[in-house]
């Protein structure tokens, strides 16, 4: 599964998870501000799929794609899911654990390439010849 996503999304995800993670339920009213400022910054689509995630005890929800595998999960990736993954700024699914996947490389804040794809001024193909 492929849920359409925004640079800037990924990296809001990215942040929803991370407090999550280290802060638990959120206990005081400033936690519990940031989380929600986060969550504003997603879709409805995404926000529901990691809530449901997040519910079931899938943690952490959100993790990247690691040299052909899942770094939830540790199994290897089919070739095809791989292959969509690296080529857009998505949330995609691992087939084995259902956790969101992404690629750091669209996330990072120096990526050019990430900036490029989320901006349209570059081809998939393109992208995929930058270091």
């Amino acid at each position: 599964m492929k849920i359409e996503a925004t640079v800037k999304q990924l990296r809001a995800l990215l942040q929803l998870a991370e407090l999550d993670q280290s802060a638990g339920p959120p206990s005081t009213e400033a936690s519990r501000r940031n989380r929600e400022a986060a969550a504003s910054h997603l879709p409805r689509r995404i926000l529901d799929r990691y809530e449901l995630l997040l519910q079931a005890g899938r943690t952490p929800v959100v993790v990247a794609l690691d040299r052909g595998s899942c770094s939830g999960c540790h199994l290897r990736l089919p070739t095809m899911v791989e292959s969509k993954t690296r080529r857009s700024p998505a949330v995609h699914t691992c087939p084995h654990c259902q956790r969101m996947l992404y690629v750091r490389e669209f996330v990072s804040e120096d990526s050019q390439v990430a900036d490029d794809l989320s901006s349209g001024r570059t081809t998939l193909a393109s992208a995929e010849r930058r270091p």
